[in-house]
């Protein structure tokens, strides 16, 4: 296995500085500021031969960061929070997968965000970078709620049926009635837009699935914005799946650019709303 030279800069990491980035100091300035911040919530995971293991992690922080400036722009001050790197994984039989048990997941959310409440952040989005996570992240949410007598809001912000409505629009190449979702046209554009270093594209093979839909309304996945949740440890058993569901042929730094924005600006939306805009949301 060849290594790329030790000097290779493989990605530059871009302003503003997150959690983990800042000094003790810096933080303690931020926080005189607002108590508002949003956190990443993403994964180690397969995405087949041409996408890193932490695509996740890089999407769902990259979207996190736009959305922290341009919030500034309209002086609403958000803290670029820490990223909870891992979750629950399906189809674990490739390597370098990471998975952790949902009830792991949720308490270990908890535990960030009970961190980040003793120095005091009274508000947190929960940023879900990584759609097996939703569960486990609606329940720390919960809990915390109830755990602190409401003194600690946690939001969870599920930008994938968003992205699921934009993508016929956004890949007009995708064959009639395909899909394009892990390690797909999406995410392979994103990644090119953000890290091109790190995208294999000579490994990039497409796999296409034929996409249904019930006549029953909302009888498809939650995290895509139905009402149905159906786990399954495999999603995919056929052998000639490599990680890949969709066409990252079709991807380029260009529309992952247009996709970053429009993601950044619906989670921009989403804090505007929840954390600066009415006091009391609507839940059952």
């Amino acid at each position: 296995m060849s290594l790329p030279p030790a000097d290779d800069v493989l990605f530059e990491v871009r302003g503003p500085k997150s959690w983990e980035c800042m000094t003790s100091a810096e933080l303690a300035g931020q926080l005189a500021e607002t108590d508002c911040a949003i956190v990443p919530v993403g994964a180690v995971e397969q995405h087949a031969g041409h996408l890193p293991l932490g695509q996740d992690n890089f999407q769902i922080s990259e979207i996190v960061r736009r959305s922290v400036i341009q919030l500034a722009g309209e002086n609403r001050n958000v803290i670029f929070g820490p990223t909870i790197p891992f979750g629950p994984l399906a189809n674990v039989r490739f390597p370098g997968c990471i998975h952790i048990r949902p009830s792991t997941l949720a308490l270990l959310t908890k535990e960030v965000c009970l961190n980040l409440h003793r120095d005091g952040v009274n508000t947190i989005v929960l940023a879900m970078g990584h759609d097996l996570s939703l569960g486990a992240l609606m329940v720390a949410a919960r809990e915390l709620a109830e755990e602190t007598e409401d003194r600690l809001r946690v939001i969870v912000a599920n930008w994938l049926p968003y992205v699921v409505s934009l993508l016929p629009k956004t890949f007009p190449g995708l064959p009639p009635g395909g899909r394009d979702g892990h390690g797909g046209a999406g995410e392979t554009a994103r990644m090119l837009a953000q890290h091109p270093k790190l995208v294999r594209s000579d490994l990039a093979r497409d796999y296409h699935v034929a996409a249904t839909r019930s006549e029953t309304p909302f009888a498809h996945p939650v995290t895509a914005g139905g009402g149905v949740y159906a786990p399954r440890a495999t999603t995919i058993r056929d052998q000639e799946f490599q990680g890949i569901l969709g066409c990252p042929s079709l991807g380029t730094a260009e529309i992952g650019e247009v996709l970053y924005e429009s993601l950044s600006h619906w989670l921009s939306d989403v804090v505007r709303e929840y954390c600066f805009g009415a006091s009391e949301s609507y839940n059952y």
